[in-house]
Order: C-alpha cells, then sequence, then structure tokens
C-alpha cells in the first residue's frame, strides 16, 4: 500500500509580516474613524450642554430685564442688569468659551443700538470662542435678549453635519417680548 504524499507544512512565521502589516493598517483606519465618530458624538454632548444654557439665560435675562429700572412703575427695561444676572449660568457650561457683555464691547457702534448682534458678527469682530450677552430695547416697544457667538469645538472645521467655522459651533438664542413691567 502506498502512503499519499502530505506536503510539509510552512515554515514559522512564513507569511506573517504581510498580514502583521494589512492588520496594521485595517487598524489605523478604522480607529481613526472610530476616534472622530466619538469626538463628534462628545462634541455634540457639550454643544447641546451649551446651547440649552443659553436657552435658559436668555429666558433667565428676559426675566431681570423686564424687572424694570430702578421703581416698580417704570416702563424702562432693566437691560444693563442682564449680563451679571445670567453669567453664572453661563459660564460653567460654556467649556473654554468667553462670555462677553454686549453692553461694554468695543465694536458696538458697529451695529444698531436697537439690535443685537449675529453669531456671524461675533465670528468676524471676537472669533471663534467668544459669546455675547445681549439685552436692548428695539424702539418698538420691545425688549431682546440674546446670547450668540461661536463656542469652542473639538472637531476641526469640514467634518460634521453642522455649520463649523475655525473650531467652533454657533450658538445663537434669542427672545423678544413686549416692554412691560411687573408692577402692581
Amino acid at each position: 500500500m502506498a502512503v499519499p504524499h502530505v506536503p510539509a507544512p510552512p515554515p514559522a512565521g512564513a507569511g506573517r509580516p504581510a498580514r502583521r502589516a494589512q492588520s496594521t493598517v485595517e487598524f489605523s483606519l478604522v480607529f481613526g474613524l472610530f476616534l472622530v465618530a466619538l469626538l463628534a458624538i462628545v462634541d455634540s454632548w457639550i454643544w447641546t450642554i451649551e446651547t440649552d444654557a443659553a436657552d435658559v439665560s436668555v429666558e433667565q435675562g428676559v426675566g431681570v430685564a423686564m424687572s424694570a429700572l430702578e421703581s416698580p412703575t417704570s416702563l424702562t427695561p432693566a437691560t444693563g442688569d442682564v449680563y451679571l444676572a445670567i453669567l453664572p449660568l453661563l459660564k460653567a457650561p460654556m467649556l473654554g468659551t468667553a462670555v462677553e457683555d454686549w453692553s461694554s464691547s468695543a465694536w458696538r457702534s458697529a451695529i444698531p443700538a436697537t439690535r443685537c448682534p449675529t453669531a456671524g458678527d461675533v465670528l468676524e469682530h471676537e472669533g471663534v470662542g467668544h459669546v455675547i450677552v445681549c439685552a436692548v430695547a428695539d424702539g418698538e416697544g420691545h425688549v431682546i435678549v440674546a446670547v450668540t457667538g461661536y463656542a469652542l469645538s473639538l472637531i476641526p472645521p469640514g467634518l460634521g453635519v453642522l455649520t463649523w467655522q475655525g473650531w467652533g459651533l454657533p450658538i445663537t438664542e434669542q427672545a423678544a417680548v413686549n416692554a412691560g413691567t411687573y408692577s402692581p
């Protein structure tokens, strides 16, 4: 009876360098995508917290502005008190982003006194990482309170679905109410 010829197994280590190189390339591609996805999720979470804080701050700011200046029967809104009243609500959630008062802004004269700046205005004059708190009377019987600008982002510009500008995410919250007071 003839014994069939069985080929000898390949020597130990044959073909492994090619498989290791392929595994390394695959790992680096998958890890890079995983890292970008993870940063995008964390960035979206932080941005949600920041916009929620801005929304709550605007609501609080409207209440402060409508509390009337100097006396309960005054019809002049207390727009100058809004920034200090809502700053504690914004400072902690705005991670690394400067929260600034519109009334003390050096470029305030570039915007009409009856409106608040847009996020684009803040980006143009201050850059990314700045949010402006604005409270103005529009001259038509309304008080406008806004928190607007670009908060810092973890993801580079161009990666993602949002309108990101140079490592920044837009924050734009605004409320307008009829001028009045809480007087009896």
